[in-house]
């Protein structure tokens, strides 16, 4: 047998509480309806005893109702109550009204078919009893059943009805998530959307979470694609030059120093790629989920900072350090690369026998790390532009570079919860500040 799917089940669920419930309601309002009734009418009997017993005249042993007395109780009595008066030995004296039963000499009360009997007993010690039928109570409470037995399946059925509608009602964001997912999945179009269901509840925030997730999607799937496509152009102009060079080498034979020169080239045009692959490679791990363990900024940039001193010598640069402690959680190799990216970047840019400043600090919730250079600087038009891949500075096209170094930073900072700022420095230079969410104490 197919299994009932979830709007079923909800509202199979919602019969089945809604059932107890009506059962168990009109089970307490039945019984106390008849609880009620009897109440009402033992008060009425013991009312009209306790009045005839003030009324009664006569010597013990023969009480009666005057007759002034009888049209008094008359007025009083309520229905068709009948009052028997019966002397100390149990011989009737007097009645009011027709006696259909005969009811034992006991104080209290008693049923005896279908009627109702109060008994009680006078001063003097002769008995009153006041009777009356069960019958019209007994036609009410059966009344009262058989509005339960037609309603409480109508209030069922209504229930059921409105409980489907809910579940469908409550069920239908689901359903279209469900709906765009598979269309995704069988044709790739990553670009609708679930339609938002109004209000602030949990299923219109399950509908913006989802919409939120596809254009997250959507964006990262351009962006690869752009990646993609601006890598396959970079790749391409040294594959093209590699393959010129080579096969300029093999059209005639040539001499051990040409082949040699020629086989130099191709080595730097190798290089070049290797470069350019291995960034590529970098780039695509910032992807990856790593394992954040504690660590200071600040130790990090002394580990740079002395790795990259001898190429700043190289240019005359001088690398000026100014930390503070810096403590976060993250990718200890991603955050190094990270750094080596931007000093490395303010070394090539800089203005030759120039300076860098490497600047650590902790400003309430977020690490930070500042790199300066006092070079010719980037115009600001210019700053969303270096930070994708494969983008270099206006005017410095015959620098050396893969144009990834601070498309590297971008992804290494928004991996560890931060972003890149970039900026005019005052020292006249570019200003790059990073920002990573502060995790220790």
């Amino acid at each position: 047998m197919k299994r009932l799917n979830l709007r079923w089940r909800l509202t199979l669920f919602y019969a089945i509480l809604s059932s107890i419930i009506l059962v168990v309601t009109g089970a307490v309002f039945y019984l106390s309806l008849r609880a009620s009734l009897r109440e009402m009418l033992d008060n009425s009997l013991q009312d009209a005893a306790s009045l005839a017993a003030t009324q009664l005249t006569g010597d013990e042993g023969a009480a009666k109702f005057s007759e002034k007395d009888t049209e008094t109780l008359q007025q009083e009595l309520q229905g068709e109550t009948t009052l028997v008066v019966l002397g100390a030995d149990g011989k009737q004296t007097d009645r009011l009204g027709r006696a259909r039963v005969s009811a034992p000499l006991s104080v209290g009360f008693t049923s005896l078919k279908s009627y109702r009997v109060y008994t009680t007993r006078t001063e003097r010690g002769d008995w009153v009893q006041a009777m009356r039928s069960e019958i019209e109570t007994l036609e009410t409470l059966s009344r009262a059943q058989r509005l339960l037995i037609v309603t409480i399946p109508l209030m069922l059925l209504v229930g059921l009805g409105a409980g489907y509608l809910i579940a469908d009602r409550a069920l239908k964001p689901v359903e279209e998530v469900s709906r765009l997912a598979s269309s995704i999945a069988a044709h790739g179009r990553y670009k609708e959307r679930v339609p938002e269901s109004p209000g602030g509840d949990e299923m219109a925030r399950l509908t913006q979470t989802v919409n939120a997730m596809l254009g997250r999607l959507e964006a990262t799937i351009e962006r690869e694609r752009a990646f993609a496509l601006a890598a396959a152009h970079e790749l391409r102009t040294p594959l093209a030059l590699l393959r010129g060079q080579a096969s300029l080498i093999l059209t005639r034979d040539r001499t051990p120093d040409e082949y040699r020169n020629g086989f130099q080239e191709v080595d730097q045009t190798s290089l070049e790629m290797t470069g350019l692959v291995d960034s590529l490679l970098a780039l695509a791990r910032t992807n990856q989920v790593s394992q954040a363990q504690p660590l200071n900024l600040e130790d990090i940039a002394m580990e740079v900072v002395e790795a990259l001193t001898q190429t700043a010598r190289s240019r005359f640069i001088k690398l000026v350090l100014e930390t503070q402690s810096a403590p976060t959680l993250g990718d200890r190799a991603a955050l190094r690369l990270l750094m080596t990216n931007l000093v490395e970047n303010a070394i090539k840019y800089g203005r030759e026998g120039g300076h860098v400043w490497i600047r650590t600090s902790s400003q309430h919730d977020r690490a930070m790390l500042e790199v300066c250079d006092d070079g010719p600087g980037v115009a600001a038009a210019d700053f969303e532009r270096l930070t994708q891949p494969f983008q270099r500075g206006l005017g410095l096209q015959g620098v050396s570079g893969t144009g990834l170094g601070l498309a590297l930073v971008v992804a290494v900072a928004e991996q560890h919860g931060g972003m890149l700022e970039l900026s005019q420095a005052v020292e006249g230079g570019l200003r790059a500040v990073v920002q990573i969410r502060r995790l220790l104490p």
